[in-house]
Parts: structure tokens; C-alpha cells; sequence
């Protein structure tokens, strides 16, 4: 399980996270973006072998992105490595990217490091790490 704080000690909830990449995604030159809240497009539902999957986020330009938000709060790592697995193997086959978010501090530690650590963990490769 994972938990995790911003720098100023308050929780993002997940949703917030979510909104707050999608809206800074334009500004940062990504296009036709869609994201897992009301009012918005969602993210295409990825089909794998085992499970299938919905990214928090996706981008289809400059190429295709899948994200996955890791909010504050406890994740499993056995749904985790799932879904990360199956996002990197769809922005493989799309000679796109795999990008996770995370808490900028998660149980005391720097959250891209976590992060770092976890791929390694479950094999995937991750092309960004944002930290917010």
C-alpha cells in the first residue's frame, strides 16, 4: 500500500489530480486530451489479457499518452503493476507513451523516486513521472 501527502502536508484527492493535468496538459502543447471525470471525454478502455483498463488521462498529440493518477490514499500494487503493464504495453504498440502522476511525497519519500522503484518492480517502462 502507498500513501501520500503533497509538500504542504494536504492530500490530493484523485478527481483534483486529474483535473489539474488535464487542464495544464493544453498549455504544455498536448492535444485531444480525455480524462475519467464528468463532463469530459473519457480515455479509451485498454483491453488485456487478464483485465482491462481505463487510463485517469490520455493525449492523442503530439503522440498518444496514456496517464495513470496515483492520488493520495493507498493504492494496491497487485491492481497497480495491472494496469501500468497494460498501459505501457498499449503505448508501446502505439509508439507512444506511458506517464504516471503522483504525489509529489508519498510516506515520507520523494514520490518520482516511489515511482521509479515500482516500475522497476513491475517492468514497465514510464516515459514521464509528474509530481504534484
Amino acid at each position: 500500500m502507498l500513501g501520500g501527502e503533497t509538500s504542504s502536508g494536504v492530500n490530493v484527492p484523485r478527481d483534483g489530480a486529474i483535473r489539474l493535468i488535464a487542464e495544464t496538459l493544453p498549455l504544455a502543447g498536448y492535444g485531444g486530451i480525455r480524462a475519467d471525470l464528468p463532463g469530459w471525454d473519457s480515455p479509451e478502455l485498454i483491453h488485456g489479457a487478464m483485465r482491462d483498463h481505463r487510463p485517469s488521462l490520455s493525449a492523442e498529440s503530439p503522440k498518444t499518452i496514456y496517464f495513470d493518477v496515483i492520488a493520495a490514499g493507498s493504492v494496491n500494487l497487485e491492481d497497480l503493476a495491472s494496469r501500468w503493464q497494460l498501459f505501457a504495453s498499449a503505448a508501446e504498440l502505439t509508439e507512444g507513451e506511458f506517464h504516471v502522476v503522483v504525489p509529489r511525497w508519498i510516506g515520507g519519500r520523494d514520490g518520482r523516486s516511489v515511482a521509479k522503484q515500482i516500475a522497476d518492480l513491475v517492468g514497465v517502462r514510464i516515459g514521464f513521472i509528474w509530481a504534484i
